[in-house]
C-alpha cells in the first residue's frame, strides 16, 4: 500500500509541476494503458488519442486521425506492424514498422506513405533498457528528398509498483535538421493490469 501511495504522490507532484514546466518550454503529456484478458485500452494526452486493441489489432482515434487501424505480429523475434490512418484532413496514410530487441538493445524502423500527397517519410531508432531505465534515439527522414528531418531523444524509468501497476516518468527532447533543440516533452505513463494479459 505504501508503494501505491508513493507512486500516486509522485504522479500528483509531476502534475503539479505543469505550470512551472510550461515556463521552461516543456510540454506535459501523459498516458494511461489498461490491460485485461488480452484487451488493451489506451488514453494519451498527446493528440488526445483513444485506442482499443486485442489479438494484435488496434483501433484508434485522435485529433489528427479520424480512424486508425493497425495490426502487429511477431515472428522469429521481429515484430511487424502494418497500419492505415484516415486523417482529420481527409488523407489516407499507410505505414509499416518493424522492431526487434537483443540483450536489451532495441532497433526499430518504419516507413509512412501519404497516398494523397504521394509523400514518403521514415523513422529509424535504437534504444536500450536495463533495471527499469530506458533510453532511445530516433531519426526522422523525408524519403522523397532523402533529407534528414531531425532527431528525438527519449529517456524514462519504469517503476513497477506491483504486478498490476507500473509508472514511468519520461522525457523527450527533439532536435530539428539543424540540431536546434525544440520544446521538451515530459510526462508519466501509467499501466494497470487486471486479470490475465494473454489473448487466450
Amino acid at each position: 500500500m505504501k508503494k501505491l501511495l508513493s507512486a500516486l504522490t509522485a504522479g500528483l507532484f509531476i502534475l503539479g509541476c505543469n505550470q512551472s514546466a510550461q515556463a521552461l518550454d516543456v510540454d506535459f503529456v501523459s498516458d494511461l494503458s489498461i490491460l485485461s484478458h488480452g484487451v488493451t485500452v489506451g488514453l494519451d494526452q498527446d493528440g488526445n488519442e483513444i485506442s482499443v486493441g486485442a489479438a494484435g489489432v488496434t483501433v484508434s482515434k485522435s485529433d489528427s486521425t479520424q480512424i486508425g487501424v493497425a495490426y502487429s505480429s511477431t515472428l522469429w523475434g521481429i515484430t511487424g506492424t502494418a497500419s492505415y490512418d484516415y486523417s482529420s484532413d481527409d488523407e489516407h496514410l499507410l505505414g509499416f514498422d518493424t522492431s526487434t530487441s537483443l540483450l536489451g538493445v532495441g532497433i526499430d524502423a518504419g516507413v509512412d506513405w501519404n497516398i494523397d500527397d504521394a509523400a514518403f517519410s521514415a523513422e529509424v531508432g535504437t534504444g536500450y533498457s536495463a533495471f527499469g531505465l530506458d533510453g532511445s534515439a530516433t531519426t526522422n527522414w523525408d524519403l522523397d528528398d532523402f533529407a534528414y528531418n531531425g532527431l528525438d531523444l527519449d529517456a524514462g524509468y519504469t517503476w513497477k509498483v506491483s504486478d498490476s501497476f507500473a509508472i514511468r516518468p519520461n522525457l523527450t527532447v527533439p532536435f530539428d535538421e539543424d540540431f536546434t533543440r525544440g520544446d521538451l516533452t515530459a510526462g508519466v505513463s501509467i499501466t494497470l493490469s487486471f486479470g490475465s494479459s494473454s489473448t487466450e
